[in-house]
Protein backbone atom coordinates (compact mmCIF):
# COMPACT_ATOMS: atom_id res chain seq x y z
CA UNK A 1 0.00 0.00 0.00
CA UNK A 2 1.24 3.45 -1.23
CA UNK A 3 -0.27 7.07 -0.22
CA UNK A 4 -1.91 8.03 -3.34
CA UNK A 5 -2.32 11.90 -2.54
CA UNK A 6 -2.36 14.41 -0.22
CA UNK A 7 -5.47 17.42 0.17
CA UNK A 8 -4.54 20.32 1.79
CA UNK A 9 -7.51 22.90 2.32
CA UNK A 10 -5.40 26.55 2.43
CA UNK A 11 -6.80 29.62 2.69
CA UNK A 12 -4.82 30.79 -0.11
CA UNK A 13 -4.25 27.58 -2.86
CA UNK A 14 -2.58 29.60 -5.14
CA UNK A 15 0.23 31.10 -2.31
CA UNK A 16 0.51 27.07 -0.96
CA UNK A 17 1.03 26.27 -4.71
CA UNK A 18 3.82 28.49 -5.08
CA UNK A 19 5.59 27.31 -2.27
CA UNK A 20 5.08 23.41 -3.12
CA UNK A 21 6.45 24.96 -6.77
CA UNK A 22 9.30 26.73 -5.28
CA UNK A 23 10.46 24.24 -2.57
CA UNK A 24 9.38 20.38 -3.96
CA UNK A 25 9.37 21.80 -7.70
CA UNK A 26 6.04 20.71 -8.29
CA UNK A 27 4.45 21.86 -10.72
CA UNK A 28 0.45 23.07 -11.45
CA UNK A 29 -1.48 20.65 -13.53
CA UNK A 30 -5.50 21.85 -13.49
CA UNK A 31 -7.48 24.11 -11.28
CA UNK A 32 -11.34 23.12 -11.00
CA UNK A 33 -14.47 24.29 -8.71
CA UNK A 34 -16.53 22.13 -7.04
CA UNK A 35 -20.37 23.57 -6.43
CA UNK A 36 -22.01 22.06 -3.01
CA UNK A 37 -26.02 21.45 -2.70
CA UNK A 38 -25.94 24.52 -0.72
CA UNK A 39 -24.03 26.69 -3.54
CA UNK A 40 -20.85 27.08 -1.77
CA UNK A 41 -18.32 26.23 -3.72
CA UNK A 42 -14.22 24.93 -3.37
CA UNK A 43 -11.61 26.08 -5.76
CA UNK A 44 -8.99 23.52 -6.65
CA UNK A 45 -5.69 23.08 -7.94
CA UNK A 46 -4.13 19.84 -8.50
CA UNK A 47 -0.46 19.61 -8.36
CA UNK A 48 2.34 16.82 -8.91
CA UNK A 49 6.13 16.63 -9.00
CA UNK A 50 7.63 18.28 -12.11
CA UNK A 51 9.07 15.91 -14.95
CA UNK A 52 12.33 14.89 -13.52
CA UNK A 53 11.39 15.54 -9.71
CA UNK A 54 11.54 12.50 -7.29
CA UNK A 55 7.89 11.48 -6.02
CA UNK A 56 7.91 12.68 -2.36
CA UNK A 57 5.66 11.16 0.53
CA UNK A 58 4.36 13.21 3.55
CA UNK A 59 7.83 12.40 5.16
CA UNK A 60 10.72 14.10 2.44
CA UNK A 61 14.05 11.71 2.21
CA UNK A 62 16.81 13.90 1.36
CA UNK A 63 19.60 11.02 0.31
CA UNK A 64 22.75 13.04 1.13
CA UNK A 65 23.08 16.23 2.16
CA UNK A 66 20.61 17.66 4.16
CA UNK A 67 22.43 21.03 5.21
CA UNK A 68 22.17 21.71 1.62
CA UNK A 69 18.91 21.15 1.39
CA UNK A 70 17.94 23.14 4.68
CA UNK A 71 20.40 26.09 3.19
CA UNK A 72 18.42 26.23 0.01
CA UNK A 73 14.79 26.09 1.69
CA UNK A 74 15.98 28.96 4.20
CA UNK A 75 16.97 31.43 0.96
CA UNK A 76 13.76 30.65 -0.48
CA UNK A 77 11.95 31.94 2.65
CA UNK A 78 11.11 28.79 4.59
CA UNK A 79 12.00 28.60 8.65
CA UNK A 80 12.92 25.89 10.86
CA UNK A 81 12.43 25.31 14.46
CA UNK A 82 16.12 24.69 15.07
CA UNK A 83 18.85 26.53 13.99
CA UNK A 84 20.72 23.58 13.50
CA UNK A 85 20.37 19.97 12.56
CA UNK A 86 19.54 17.50 15.16
CA UNK A 87 22.09 15.07 14.51
CA UNK A 88 22.35 11.65 16.32
CA UNK A 89 26.09 10.34 16.47
CA UNK A 90 24.92 6.55 17.24
CA UNK A 91 23.31 6.46 14.00
CA UNK A 92 24.60 9.41 11.56
CA UNK A 93 20.98 10.37 11.29
CA UNK A 94 20.01 14.25 10.48
CA UNK A 95 16.52 15.55 11.17
CA UNK A 96 15.39 19.12 11.53
CA UNK A 97 11.41 20.68 11.62
CA UNK A 98 10.00 23.57 9.37
CA UNK A 99 8.07 26.46 11.82
CA UNK A 100 4.55 25.68 10.92
CA UNK A 101 3.48 26.62 7.10
CA UNK A 102 0.96 28.93 7.11
CA UNK A 103 0.85 27.80 2.94
CA UNK A 104 -0.26 24.68 3.80
CA UNK A 105 -2.42 25.28 6.57
CA UNK A 106 0.50 25.24 9.21
CA UNK A 107 1.40 22.30 8.46
CA UNK A 108 5.55 21.21 9.71
CA UNK A 109 7.42 19.37 7.18
CA UNK A 110 10.59 16.95 8.51
CA UNK A 111 13.24 16.69 6.62
CA UNK A 112 15.27 13.59 7.63
CA UNK A 113 18.72 12.17 6.21
CA UNK A 114 18.88 8.33 7.38
CA UNK A 115 21.60 7.01 9.14
CA UNK A 116 22.08 3.46 9.58
CA UNK A 117 19.59 2.30 11.78
CA UNK A 118 16.62 4.48 10.57
CA UNK A 119 15.84 5.54 13.62
CA UNK A 120 17.63 7.62 16.53
CA UNK A 121 16.11 7.48 20.25
CA UNK A 122 17.93 10.03 21.08
CA UNK A 123 16.65 12.16 18.43
CA UNK A 124 13.15 12.27 19.80
CA UNK A 125 13.73 14.24 22.79
CA UNK A 126 15.18 17.34 20.90
CA UNK A 127 12.58 17.15 17.76
CA UNK A 128 10.02 17.44 20.58
CA UNK A 129 11.91 20.33 22.39
CA UNK A 130 12.09 22.32 19.33
CA UNK A 131 8.31 22.02 18.98
CA UNK A 132 7.11 22.65 22.61
CA UNK A 133 6.20 26.07 22.57
CA UNK A 134 3.78 25.27 19.30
Amino acid sequence: MRLDHIAYRVTDRHKAAEFLKATLNYRTVTEFEIKFDDESTAECLVLEPAAGARHISPEIFVSNGIEDKVKEWKDKGVEFLTENVINCPDDNMKQIFTKPLPELGNIIIELIERGDKGFCQNNVQNLMESTKNL
